[in-house]
């Protein structure tokens, strides 16, 4: 799931004419199939949270289990436009929101940092849910 998720994220910034740099897809890529597993729990776990955390948005933390330092910082985007962590919020402020974790969460160390932005929606043709994934990267400093 994490390697469909991971592809169709590229795809995406590629169609958008943003392809992601190559040092976040390296790191990204070469992360452990533990860490992916972890990722993906916390996406399908999105189902059995409660509506108000779905209607404001949430954020979940996780660490590598394969490269000390490097942690995700999961945005659960909001439903709600009004929120904090809407979609859009989130991505026009994705920069001072990863420098200032940066700063503040310095222990345990973190040398390598994603934002990875969380989306489910509806799928227009069934009554499946689509999740699209956005990633936004930080080098510790």
């Amino acid at each position: 799931m994490w390697y469909k998720l991971f592809n169709s994220l590229i795809k995406n910034y590629y169609e958008a004419g943003q392809p992601l740099p190559k040092e976040p897809v390296d790191i990204l890529v070469d992360e452990s199939m533990y860490t992916y597993a972890c990722l993906v729990e916390k996406i399908l776990a999105y189902k059995t949270m409660d509506q108000d955390s779905r209607w404001n948005g949430y954020v979940c933390h996780e660490h590598s289990y394969h490269v000390f330092g490097r942690h995700y910082l999961m945005v659960f985007y909001a439903q709600d436009d009004n929120s904090s962590l809407s979609a859009d919020k989130v991505r026009t402020s994705q920069q001072d929101l990863l420098l200032e974790l940066n700063a503040q969460m310095q222990d345990p160390v973190m040398d390598d940092f994603f934002l990875i932005g969380v989306e489910f929606r509806p799928c227009d043709d069934s009554v499946n849910t689509e999740v699209y994934l956005d990633a936004f990267y930080q080098k510790a400093q």
